[in-house]
């Protein structure tokens, strides 16, 4: 029997039943938490610590959430969002961070990744108690800890804001004040 190339066994670049040009795409190397959501995932431990050192932080009981604004620190990349996760030995053995990383990975998917916004970083952080909470306790303290930081974050932009709307008022009296001399 003699095959060609053509024919050579082997996994075949047909598409399966269920499977769209997507799916082939996304098998291919891009680094998404689910070919569904928007989340990136974060690779390199620079943007770790970016997020843990400059970004907002909510603590729980299971967890401790860090967001990060990357266009606030003039950083070139994709407006995508990205989300990373992490599991220290304090956790535990390999077992328990294993569990603690698919918690992790399920509670970004189910909902960080719906209301993930442009150009920012996502990072879970594991405490001791993820591995014992029940998860329905872990998605009530994520939305919390969510909405929380979205408040904060959206209260700084506004601050922002207006200091610089303060210091424009300011300069307008000022030449006022200079153009009556």
């Amino acid at each position: 029997m003699t095959v060609s190339y053509d024919e050579a066994p082997g996994p075949s670049n047909k598409m399966k039943a269920g499977m769209t040009n997507q799916t082939l795409f996304l098998n291919r190397g891009d680094r998404r938490l689910s070919a569904s959501g928007p989340l990136f995932m974060i690779r390199a431990r620079r943007d770790f610590l970016r997020a843990q050192s400059q970004g907002v932080k909510r603590v729980t009981p299971g967890f401790v959430l860090h967001i990060f604004e990357r266009r606030n620190a003039d950083l070139f990349a994709t407006a995508a969002p990205r989300a990373g996760f992490t599991a220290s030995k304090k956790v535990g053995g390999a077992v328990q961070r294993n569990l603690a990383k698919r918690r992790m990975r399920a509670l970004m998917r189910d909902i960080i990744a719906p209301e993930a916004r442009q150009h920012y970083d996502y990072v879970i952080v594991a405490r001791v108690q993820i591995v014992t909470r029940a998860y329905t306790l872990l998605e009530k303290d994520i939305k919390e800890a969510l909405s929380c930081l979205y408040i904060t974050l959206d209260g700084a932009g506004e601050k922002d804001q207006a200091t610089d709307g303060q210091k424009k008022e300011g300069q307008k009296k000022d030449r006022k004040i200079g153009d009556a001399d």
